[in-house]
């Protein structure tokens, strides 16, 4: 008993103990996709997103005994990358953003996406973070509640003033 490991379980089934690194590989595949698309949507600045996703990964490598078991291990991973961004926004928000033409066929399509992130910069940054989250990423009220430590109450109001901003900001009335 000296130096084992108790076994592990996840609701109620027993989960091998994976060597350090198996399984996150995978899980570092799956994720960082989702990871950096949700850091583009929130931020815009393409020029930091994959560092910070990246490192949020490798910090969540470091945690991998722990967070693997979780049942959302990509939403802590998630919480972890937005406060990174956030920090990096605090340090250079005196910086002019670099931004990021989204890839389209059609030249209304790149003005209208354009027009949305730029909309989006100028949101508060939880309305923005909440707003991307669901309207640009497709996460439920419950999920953006917990990878933002929040309540689901919380993520509606934000939900709800982030949209009423954002069309103020692009020039729509109330019923659009």
């Amino acid at each position: 008993m000296g130096g084992e490991r108790p076994e592990r379980t996840l609701k109620g089934r027993p989960l091998s103990t994976p060597e350090p690194d198996q399984g996150f590989a995978e899980f570092f595949r799956t994720c960082l996709p989702v990871v950096t698309r949700t850091l583009t949507a929130l931020n815009g600045d393409t020029r930091v997103v994959e560092d910070i996703a990246q490192d949020a990964l490798l910090i969540a490598q470091h945690r991998w005994d722990d967070i693997h078991a979780y049942d959302k291990p990509e939403a802590w991973v998630l919480k972890v990358a937005i406060r990174l961004m956030r920090r990096w926004q605090q340090r250079h928000q005196h910086e002019t953003p670099l931004v990021a033409v989204p890839a389209a066929d059609v030249l209304e399509q790149v003005h209208e996406a354009e027009a949305l992130h730029s909309a989006l910069r100028r949101l508060s940054p939880r309305h923005r973070e909440v707003v991307a989250l669901h309207h640009l990423l497709g996460y439920p009220v419950s999920e953006i509640a917990s990878v933002l430590v929040v309540g689901e109450s919380t993520v509606r109001t934000h939900l709800t003033r982030g949209r009423a901003e954002l069309r103020r900001i692009l020039g729509g009335s109330d019923e659009d």
